[in-house]
């Protein structure tokens, strides 16, 4: 099994080629359907988080962040309160284009930080949350756009 290391791990999964389309296309409707079946019991995200917690259910969003929206800016730093566990699934088909769109995660209180780039397509990041003392933040994305499937784990 992975171990985290700066408290959070990647690896890739095999995700399905009409997820690739639905991305595409810009279908999110499509493509919150078929990550709600990959966060389900037996689902590729589900599976993969499942060494890792004792997760009893998933949320997640479809988290889009472009550069030609005015409003883009840095995140703010937390914690996802009393998650065990977060994670952001690539959904990206062209991450060497995106600028920005990082993914900031440190130790609470510390100034010591990993930068992690936007992941490609497949590629999930799994993370500590507050629970293990744990906050993060997404910088903004200056060009292009980055898409990724972020969500959480409970054990309740």
């Amino acid at each position: 099994m992975k171990e985290f290391k700066n408290g959070y791990i990647q690896d890739i999964l095999t995700l399905p080629d009409e997820l690739k389309s639905s991305v595409s296309d810009q279908d999110w409707g499509q493509t919150d359907a078929i990550c709600q079946t990959l966060a389900a019991p037996g689902g590729a995200v589900y599976e993969c988080l499942r060494p890792f917690a004792n997760q009893k259910r998933l949320e997640f969003i479809i988290s889009v962040r472009d550069s030609k929206n005015d409003w883009e800016e840095d995140g703010i730093w937390h914690d996802d309160g009393s998650r065990p566990l977060a994670f952001s699934l690539g959904l990206n088909i062209n991450p060497d284009i995106i600028e920005g769109g990082e993914l900031l995660l440190r130790k609470k209180n510390s100034e010591q930080q990993s930068v992690i780039l936007p992941p490609k397509f497949g590629e999930i990041i799994i993370f500590n949350t507050g629970v293990s003392g744990y906050e993060h933040k997404v910088r903004a994305v200056t060009t292009g756009h980055r898409v990724v499937m972020a969500g959480w784990c409970y054990d309740y």
